[in-house]
C-alpha cells in the first residue's frame, strides 16, 4: 500500500447535530498519511484569490473546524488484491464562541 498512496482517500464528516443530518463536507485523494488528531483545529474552506474573507486568505490563521476523531476504513480490492485506505475525519464546525474561548487575554500596561 505504500507505493500505492494515491489509494489513500480523506472523507471528511461533519455530525449529525440537532436539526440536521451528518453529511460529508469534503473529500480527496492524498500522497501522504495525514497526521490529524483529535482536538486539531483546521481551516475547511476553499482558497480563492478574489475573496474578502480573511478566513480564505489565511487558512493556516483562521480554523474552521474541530477534528473530533479519525477513523480508518480498509477494504481489499478482490481483483487486485491491494489493501485501499480511507481516512474519514469526523469535525464539527466551530462556533464564534469557541474562537473567543481561545484567543488568549491581553493585558496592556504601561510604566
Amino acid at each position: 500500500m505504500a507505493s500505492q498512496s494515491e489509494n489513500l482517500k480523506v472523507i471528511f464528516f461533519e455530525s449529525a447535530s440537532e436539526n440536521k443530518s451528518g453529511k460529508v463536507i469534503a473529500d480527496g485523494y492524498f500522497s501522504f498519511v495525514p497526521t490529524f488528531k483529535e482536538g486539531d483545529t483546521i481551516n475547511m474552506t476553499l482558497a480563492r484569490r478574489e475573496a474578502t474573507n480573511a478566513t480564505v486568505h489565511n487558512p493556516i490563521g483562521h480554523k474552521t473546524h474541530r477534528v473530533d476523531k479519525t477513523d480508518w476504513v480498509l477494504m481489499v480490492d478482490e481483483r487486485s488484491k491491494n489493501a485501499l485506505a480511507t481516512l474519514v475525519v469526523s469535525v464539527s464546525k466551530i462556533d464564534l464562541i469557541d474562537k473567543v474561548a481561545e484567543t488568549p487575554d491581553i493585558v496592556a500596561t504601561h510604566g
